[in-house]
C-alpha cells in the first residue's frame, strides 16, 4: 500500500513548516460540508497570510467565522479538508458561474493550513472537486490568484490550468476546461 502524501513527506525529512508529527498509517482526510461548527477551529487555522491570499479580513473571533460560513448561502458550496486526528485543516468552495450546456462553468477557492501544505493535501482536495464538478456538468473552471502566491499559481498549473488573464488588481484568471 502507497503512503499518504502526508506520511511520504514526513519520511522524505522535508522540513519547511512545521508538520505533524506522529502520522496516521492510511490517509485519513475526508472531504465534507463546512459547517457552522467548524467556525472555532476555522479561527484557529486562518492565519493573516491565509486570509491575506483569500482577500479576506483575518477573524477576530468566532461570531465572525460563523458569519463567513453562513454568508455563502447557495451562492456557493464551500468543503471542509478533515483530518481524522487533527479535525479541519482546510478548504475547498465553488460557485456556479453559469448553468447554460455549452459553456457551464465554475469558480474555485480554497486555502489550507499552514502545516499541511506542500504534502499533497490540496492537490488530492482539488482533483476531488474537479471530479465532482465534471459529473454535475461543468465544462469549464475558473480560479483567481493573487501574483503573489507563487504556491498557488504553481499547485494550479500542475492541476492543468492555464493562466488566461491578468487583472488590474494583481490577480491572474486561471482556466481549466473539465469536458
Amino acid at each position: 500500500m502507497m503512503a499518504s502524501p502526508l506520511q511520504q513527506f514526513a519520511i522524505s525529512g522535508k522540513a519547511r513548516h512545521a508538520k505533524p508529527q506522529n502520522l496516521p498509517e492510511l490517509w485519513p482526510l475526508s472531504l465534507d460540508v463546512l459547517k457552522v461548527q467548524d467556525a472555532a477551529m476555522l479561527c484557529k487555522r486562518m492565519s493573516e497570510q491565509t486570509c491575506r491570499s483569500l482577500g479576506i479580513e483575518l477573524f477576530e473571533d468566532v461570531s465572525q467565522a460563523e458569519r463567513f460560513i453562513t454568508a455563502a448561502g447557495d451562492q456557493q458550496q464551500r468543503f471542509a479538508i478533515r483530518h481524522k486526528t487533527y479535525g479541519l485543516v482546510g478548504c475547498v468552495a465553488f460557485s456556479r458561474l453559469t448553468r447554460i450546456h455549452v459553456c457551464d462553468m465554475a469558480q474555485l477557492s480554497y486555502w489550507l493550513a499552514e502545516p499541511f501544505r506542500g504534502l499533497g493535501v490540496m492537490s488530492w482536495a482539488l482533483s476531488s472537486i474537479l471530479a465532482y464538478l465534471k459529473r454535475t456538468g461543468v465544462k469549464h473552471v475558473l480560479a483567481h490568484v493573487y501574483t503573489f502566491n507563487q504556491a498557488s499559481r504553481r499547485l494550479l498549473e500542475c492541476m492543468g490550468f492555464k493562466p488566461c488573464c491578468e487583472k488590474a488588481d494583481k490577480i491572474v484568471r486561471y482556466q481549466r476546461k473539465l469536458a
